[in-house]
């Protein structure tokens, strides 16, 4: 069955094959993510739901917890593609970043940190962390040590190193997913490596091409 998998957010294309360019295929069979208006479902909940509601377009799904659609279809792409995965999941964004745990295809807990948002307002997203084992082991220091330090690096090392140690519980003897692109996920990647937290990198493309192809066999396949 021929279906197309529409994300407004990013104004993007998917079918069974992957990224297509925009509205290829005509069909009636369509897969929405980014509706506006739509209520978010509660933590814990199930990565895939056990229902869509009907839009204007087709059917869309909606966000779980603090999690926006497509930071659901991600996780359920990734699930669809590690059916047996539990662990901590963290999906690294511009303004913010999800720690999210994961278990039997249920997001079980989530909590967010404006880890990002911070670090674009002290203009250190793009630095590499410097001194991240310390800054880690001084965390409530991080006040001072945001004042007392001397490059960007020194600064997201500070930032990082308070988050980490803050969600201790979270990533203490879990294996982790890396969710997100650019400077800031390389930065978190290295951090968790440092914590020796073994960490599964992800392609976007393959995410989002698994999590509509997910929803489609979930919920077209008997229309």
């Amino acid at each position: 069955m021929d279906w197309l998998g529409i994300d407004r957010i990013e104004n993007r294309f998917w079918s069974a094959e992957g990224e297509i360019p925009p509205q290829v295929i005509a069909t009636d069979h369509r897969l929405i993510v980014g509706a506006p208006d739509l209520p978010m479902q509660s933590i814990p909940g199930k990565l895939c739901p056990e229902e869509l509601p009907r839009g204007a377009e087709g059917l869309c799904l909606p966000g779980l917890g603090q999690m926006t659609s497509g930071d659901r279809l991600r996780l359920l792409g990734f699930q669809t593609l590690n059916p047996h995965w539990d662990g901590l999941a963290l999906v690294v964004q511009p303004a913010r970043t999800l720690w999210v745990t994961l278990s039997a295809g249920e997001a079980i807990h989530l909590q967010a940190s404006a880890t990002g948002q911070l670090a674009s307002a002290l203009g250190c997203v793009g630095a590499v962390p410097e001194g991240f084992d310390e800054a880690m082991s001084r965390a409530e220091r991080l006040p001072f040590q945001l004042a007392e330090a001397e490059t960007p690096g020194q600064q997201l090392a500070a930032l990082l190193g308070a988050e980490m140690a803050a969600a201790k519980r979270l990533w203490l003897g879990q294996q982790a997913v890396l969710i997100g692109r650019g400077p800031l996920a390389n930065a978190y990647l290295a951090a968790l490596r440092g914590l020796y937290v073994p960490v599964t990198e992800t392609s976007e493309a393959a995410l989002v091409r698994e999590g509509f192809r997910a929803l489609a066999k979930a919920f077209l396949t008997a229309e």
